[in-house]
């Protein structure tokens, strides 16, 4: 039971007075509020390129039709093309062409082939952030001018390795060129999309050919035939492990994946430790025409080998990884990854044809809905009470009492006839 603060029954009004000045506004009921996980163009950023590694790449012996823009260093084997449908739209300040390779570091002659080449076709220009190693030239031995090439540094207009153009950019355009793209804060980005489209909703269920279900929906076994439909307006999601994804014979696609329509597939490697092997089934129904609206989200994987099987269509996005591509099928899509091996150099030197490159840029808007969450409670300052009760009991003690009782609660504590017994707190 409950006793008063005070024993004297007038000034338990007075302590209500006073309870009720000290008063603590309580916390507010949390609010749900609304995270959005649209994350846009996953790709934005890249200045167009279409292959955008962060750090050192290799490029072996066949090619990209688009563009390539790296961080780090490049090498590259016998013969490889870069720009070979188009050059790009990124145009340096006070360039005549676009850039169609961007190196942010250095062109590594050591590590290339010795009778390496790599062509920059379609009147692409090159940037080199650090030219350590590498002479610049537009003149040959004849002094004549002649379409720019980037040679081992010492060595004449057509040593090898080197990196040749098919038009005469400028030296100075051409190195030291660094910073041009700031590769650690988009990469940062691109890390924080990648685990944002991990949380995706689930929307995509695969199928038998007779419509239903597979059950269940992971645990498939080797050569399975698995069919997909997509629902028209919204972000199709697919959230499959590596090993159940490497079980798939054939996804088969009854719909198109449009630019309103896309199709994302979240991999997690997390039973593998983020190393994955990636045999790329059979994407029957889909071509190049729907890469643009494909992609393939590895949040989790640090190491991708794209080993066997049919074309990729669609856009790699694995921002952690280093992906190395054994596979001589092609890729029609973006790669956004860590680090590029685009086709190995083998012990006894020869290099693994790593297929193609295709230019199908990602083209659509990922956008999974909202997340509830919770707002943190809001609380308002107490107002401060008096840390002192009144030391000193009225003097003089009313002479009469009222005749009729108030009919309104006093505003304000009405005198006590005798002083204040003071207690000590409530106890229950």
């Amino acid at each position: 039971m409950r006793k008063p603060l005070f024993a004297t029954a007038g000034l338990a009004v007075c302590t209500c007075s006073l309870a009720v000045a000290g008063l603590v506004a309580m916390p507010s009921a949390p609010a749900a509020v609304a995270a959005t996980r649209a994350v846009g163009n996953p790709v934005t950023g890249n200045q167009g390129f279409g292959t955008i590694v962060e750090h050192d790449a290799v490029l072996g012996t066949t090619e990209t039709e688009g563009t390539v823009a790296l961080g780090g260093d490049l090498s590259f084997g016998p013969a490889y093309n870069v720009a070979l449908h188009t050059a790009g739209d990124f145009v340096d300040d006070g360039d005549a062409q676009p850039t169609a390779l961007l190196v942010g570091g250095r062109v590594q002659t050591a590590t290339s082939d010795p009778a390496g080449v790599l062509q920059v076709l379609n009147n692409g220009y090159v940037k080199i952030g650090d030219p350590t190693g590498v002479d610049v030239l537009d003149r040959d031995q004849n002094n004549a001018s002649v379409n720019t090439r980037v040679v081992p540094e010492g060595a004449g207009y057509d040593a090898t390795p080197r990196i040749q153009l098919t038009t005469d950019q400028p030296p100075a355009s051409v190195a030291p060129k660094p910073g041009l793209i700031d590769f650690t804060t988009l990469f940062s980005d691109y890390r924080a999309r990648a685990a944002a489209m991990a949380t995706c909703d689930a929307n995509v269920v695969l199928r038998h050919a007779n419509g239903d279900p597979l059950d269940p929906q992971t645990g498939f076994p080797d050569g399975t035939d698995a069919y997909v439909s997509l629902v028209p307006g919204r972000t199709n999601v697919l959230h499959i492990t590596g090993d159940d994804l490497n079980h798939i014979g054939n996804l088969t696609f009854r719909d198109h994946p449009t630019a309103n329509t896309p199709f994302l597939v979240v991999v997690d490697t997390t039973a593998t430790g983020g190393q994955y092997t990636w045999d790329v089934p059979t994407l029957a129904g889909v071509s190049g025409d729907q890469a643009p609206y494909m992609l393939w989200d590895f949040p989790d994987a640090t190491d991708i080998e794209l080993a066997t099987g049919d074309s990729l269509e669609g856009t790699i996005y694995a921002p952690n990884a280093h992906l190395t591509d054994t596979d001589a099928a092609n890729i029609e899509g973006d790669i956004v990854v860590r680090q590029l091996t685009a086709g190995p150099q083998l012990a006894n030197g020869t290099w693994v044809n790593a297929g193609e490159i295709h230019n199908f840029p990602f083209n659509a808007s990922i956008d999974c809905g909202t997340l509830p969450t919770t707002t943190p409670p809001t609380t308002t300052p107490p107002t401060t009470p008096p840390t002192t009760p009144p030391t000193t009991p009225p003097t003089t003690p009313p002479t009469t009492p009222p005749t009729t009782p108030p009919t309104t609660p006093p505003t304000t504590c009405p005198p006590s006839t005798k002083p204040p017994t003071y207690g000590h707190g409530y106890a229950d």
